[in-house]
This record gives C-alpha cells, structure tokens and sequence, in this order.
C-alpha cells in the first residue's frame, strides 16, 4: 500500500509538472495577435479597386499582381488558423486524458510537452506569417499607388489611351450612323405598319379601339428619338472639351488653355458677383 501511494505521489507531481508546462503553452495561443484583429477589412480593402485598366503599362499589372498574391496569402493564413486551433486544441484534450489516465492508474505521465508546444508554436507561426504578410501587402499596395506620382508612367499611359480614345471615339461615330440609319428606318416601318394593321384593316368595334393605344409607343416613343438627338450631337460635338479633343492635346496645350479657360471663367464669375451684389454683400436692385 504504501509503495502504491508513493506511485501515487510520484504520477501526481509529474502530472503537476506537465499542467504547468501545458499551461503556459497554453498561453502562447493566448497571446498569438487573432487573425481578425491583423487581416481587419480596412486591411482588406487593400486588395480591390484596381486603378489602372489593360493600356496601362505592364509595371502597373505586375504590381498588381504582386498586390493580389499577398491578398491570397493574407486569406489562406486566416483560413488555416481555425483549423491550427482546433489541432492544437486536440492535442491539448488528449495530453489532459492522458495524465488523467496516469493518475488514475498511478503511474508516470507520458510525454506531451513537445508535442502540445509544437501545436501551439504552428499556430502563433500562423499568427506571425499573417502579420508578415499583411504589412508585405501593405507595401505593395503602396508600390502600386506610387504609380500615381511617377509622371513618365502616366505620360507614356496617357499616350497609350488618347490613342486608343480617338480610334474608338472614330468607331463610336461610324457604329452609331449606321444604328441610327436602321433605328429611324424602323421607326418609319413601325409608323406604317400601325397605320396599315389599326386601320382599316382592324376588324373589332369601334368602342374597343380606343383601349388599343400603340401610337407613340414602342419604335414610336419620343424618347427614343430624343435619345437619338443626344447621341447624335455627342458625336459630332465641335466644342473641344465636349468632344474630347481638348483631353487629347499634347500637355503643354492643354496646361496653357486650362490656365487661360480658369481665369477667363474666374474673370466671368467676379463679373457675375458684382452684378448682383453690392459692395456691402446687400443685393443690388440691379437683380431686380
């Protein structure tokens, strides 16, 4: 009997050895950073909006692709650290089972320190990588944006884009004469066509006529010739900053009339104030 109490006392002072072992694992979960506090959606944000599109030059994709991969990664770790916890949580219970079992039989504890520290370490290590991943994705996010202030990239982007801009606004302009040819050509056999099929052709009674009201709707609407006027005064608009054209200029022509248009419209807007107000801020009667 006394030989079992000393077991005894020897399992439970093991056993008291490897809870406080575990316990201060334990504490190594506890102060791993949670994802959600590392990978915050104000983070998240980083990894959307694209500011650039495909005539941009290629440095702007690549640094966007650098960008998307880091998000990748940032999303897989805070996919991966639920599963981590629950293996370390695992181990955790089967190691507390296990002396358990040594005490109720009275004899040494196994050995799970390691194994319970090596769960608990892949899991502050995943805390870690994500925090490492986060500010990697953060510098590349400002890579990209740096972009923004690099006057050789925008100038040789903006090269890219007037001339994709006038070969396009050409074929917007060739595409809608000949949609807008068809579409007033089918208005006009619309008109005809209803004339013809309601008139006299239209076999019901006359009281029932007036509930079939299909003139001015369908290819007869006012609104889809009035959207045809817009179009048609867009694409052949002669103001220069209405058609583009202005935007198209070489930079040197456009930074000198954008000064020149500023301070005539500046100019414009002092007349305007003083022919409404008088030097005291009171309406002038000239309003009136």
């Amino acid at each position: 009997m006394e030989l079992a109490s000393n077991e005894l006392r020897t399992a439970l002072s093991y056993t008291d050895a490897s809870k406080k072992r575990i316990s201060k694992l334990e504490q190594v979960v506890h102060n791993a950073t949670q994802p959600h506090d590392i990978w915050t959606a104000e983070v998240q944000l980083l990894g959307t909006n694209p500011w650039h599109c495909d005539l941009a030059p290629a440095v702007a994709a690549d640094r966007w692709e650098k960008v998307q991969e880091l998000n990748g990664l940032c999303y897989a770790l805070e996919e991966r650290w639920p599963e981590l916890e629950s293996e370390a949580e695992d181990i955790r219970a089967n190691a507390r089972k296990a002396h358990a079992e040594a005490v109720r039989k009275g004899v040494q504890a196994p050995s799970t320190a390691a194994q319970t520290l090596e769960a608990y370490a892949r899991l502050e290590g995943c805390s870690l990588a994500l925090s490492e991943a986060v500010n990697d994705l953060k510098r590349a996010r400002a890579e990209y944006e740096a972009l923004l202030d690099d006057r050789a990239f925008l100038a040789k982007y903006r090269k890219a884009v007037v001339a994709e801009f006038n070969a396009q606004r050409k074929r917007a302009a060739d595409a809608f004469a000949a949609a807008a040819g068809a579409i007033n050509q089918t208005r006009r056999r619309y008109d005809t066509l209803h004339s013809l099929t309601m008139g006299a052709l239209l076999d019901i009674p006359e009281e029932a006529r007036g509930y079939l009201v299909l003139s001015g709707q369908g290819w007869g609407q006012a609104d889809l010739s009035a959207a045809l006027d817009v179009i048609s005064r867009q694409v052949n608009e002669a103001d220069p900053f209405l058609s583009g054209e202005f935007l198209t200029a070489p930079m040197e022509d456009v930074n000198a009339t954008a000064i020149e248009t500023a301070e005539r419209v500046k100019a414009e807007l002092d007349k305007s104030r003083q022919n409404h107000y008088s030097p005291d801020g009171i309406i002038s009667t000239r309003l009136i």
